[in-house]
């Protein structure tokens, strides 16, 4: 093979991995300035708020999250699979959070943020459209335009777009894996981080770095053709540039020491809660993040799903224990940072014959962060009776999910989402839900 060959194949293996290495764009509509009521011209890039959105892929089965423990229904149509409402010496019951509702008890590590109001659930919540395709739920949830296939702007790239946000450095939007979710893909850069370690990273900037400096035909040796390959060459060299200097001033900033350190015993070794661990690394460095996302998926759990001794015991408490980790690493600054768990629909109410349950349609959703009204459980699953079910089988949707995005782009950035911003859909007035504790505060000039 020639050398012009191998830098065809050079290219082509680059704009494969660069959907795990780039940027994407907008959401809403046309958007207010994001901090005009919130922030100071001049907030010092340190103190500016963050959003943090973790996508539990596969559809988690609500009713195993948030155990609705005095349900006697509950109980019946899960034999196998429930949650039983008080620890025995052979087995761990119901977390309580009140009369009715309690946490799987894989999910300990959240219960101090629940007691310190920063933790709460939303029940019920969920896509009016009732398609229980995994592929269909999760683009319209993540398009925030559920029906609509023609909609290709993720809710937070529109969000950063519109909102003009403050953070004007290369790491204001951060995708914590090798591809880049769709709630983050259109206009606005973003940077998605594919690797754990530094050392795994280099090598393959290096590579490109050789591929952009030595291809002579990328570097605009051609004169431009009718077509505009030639410009779209020198464009693609552009951002695949960019990509690697960002990504590398990610590396340098992952490799300062926070202030007052971080707390290495805090996180496991699992992924999940690395790649937690790297964002509250940047969260404190100052390095201007606002908007972060990752997926963790293993929530289609039709089999084995298990009370406390199957596949939802085991994801369940990495989850948990990777952010109370996350929150706890973050100190003081967990004021200005808000997390939101989320899942494409539910499961069936009732367990099918392998210990798990089916795709189904209302489920809930999980806020965590200083912005967050915590302590108490927002919405409802209703009767589980079958009679009162979707369908007679699954949980209804009593929370639209685009009304919780809008109170957590409130609740975080000030941010009120204008007419348009959601297709088809005018959240309900301000903080409607409650689910957010407060705007975020101006900061102080000087």
């Amino acid at each position: 093979m020639d050398r012009s060959n191998k830098m065809d194949d050079g290219r082509r293996a680059f704009l494969a991995s660069s959907a795990g290495f780039m940027l994407a764009g907008p959401l809403f509509g046309q958007m207010p300035s994001l901090f005009a009521e919130a922030r100071t011209a001049h907030a010092p890039t340190a103190e500016l708020p963050a959003l943090v959105v973790i996508y539990l892929r596969g559809g988690a089965d609500a009713l195993n999250l948030v155990v609705p423990w005095t349900d006697k229904t509950y109980a019946n149509v899960r034999p196998q699979i429930g949650i039983q409402a008080e620890s025995t010496p052979e087995e761990a019951g119901v977390i309580k959070l009140d009369n009715r509702y309690g946490l799987h008890p894989a999910m300990s590590a959240l219960k101090p943020f629940w007691d310190s109001r920063q933790f709460a659930p939303l029940l019920g919540t969920g896509s009016p459209h009732p398609t229980r395709s995994h592929f269909d739920a999760q683009d319209f949830m993540e398009y925030a335009a559920p029906g609509d296939r023609l909609m290709k702007q993720g809710w937070l790239n529109r969000f950063l777009r519109e909102s003009k946000a403050q953070s004007d450095t290369q790491l204001k939007a951060l995708a914590m894996q090798g591809l880049l979710p769709r709630s983050l893909r259109g206009q606005q850069p973003v940077l998605a981080v594919p690797q754990l370690r530094k050392n795994d990273s280099e090598g393959l900037l290096d590579l490109f770095d050789d591929v952009y400096k030595n291809d002579e035909m990328m570097e605009g040796g051609e004169p431009m053709d009718a077509s505009g390959a030639t410009r779209g060459r020198e464009e693609a060299v552009a951002v695949g540039r960019h990509t690697i200097e960002t990504l590398r001033h990610f590396w340098e900033v992952i490799e300062k020491e926070p202030p007052g350190g971080q707390r290495a015993d805090l996180f496991g070794r699992d992924p999940l809660a690395q790649r937690l661990a790297m964002i509250s690394r940047v969260i404190r460095n100052g390095a201007g993040l606002q908007v972060a996302a990752l997926d963790y998926g293993g929530w289609d759990m039709h089999q084995g799903e298990g009370s406390v001794d199957g596949s939802m015991q085991r994801t369940l408490k990495t989850l948990a224990d990777a952010m109370a980790a996350f929150a706890t690493d973050l100190g003081p600054a967990l004021a200005r940072v808000n997390v939101l768990v989320m899942t494409e629909f539910g499961r069936t109410v009732a367990e099918n014959g392998n210990r798990g349950t089916d795709h189904g349609r209302g489920s809930c959703m999980f806020l965590l962060g200083g912005g967050v009204a915590g302590g108490k459980v927002f919405g409802d699953y209703g009767s589980l009776e079958s009679k009162n079910l979707e369908d007679g089988r699954d949980l209804r949707v009593t929370i639209d999910f685009r009304q919780v995005f809008a109170e957590v782009l409130k609740g975080t950035f000030n941010f009120d989402a204008p007419k348009d911003f959601f297709p088809l859909f005018t959240p309900r007035p301000k903080d409607f839900l409650g689910c957010m504790a407060s705007t975020v505060k101006p900061v102080k000039k000087g």
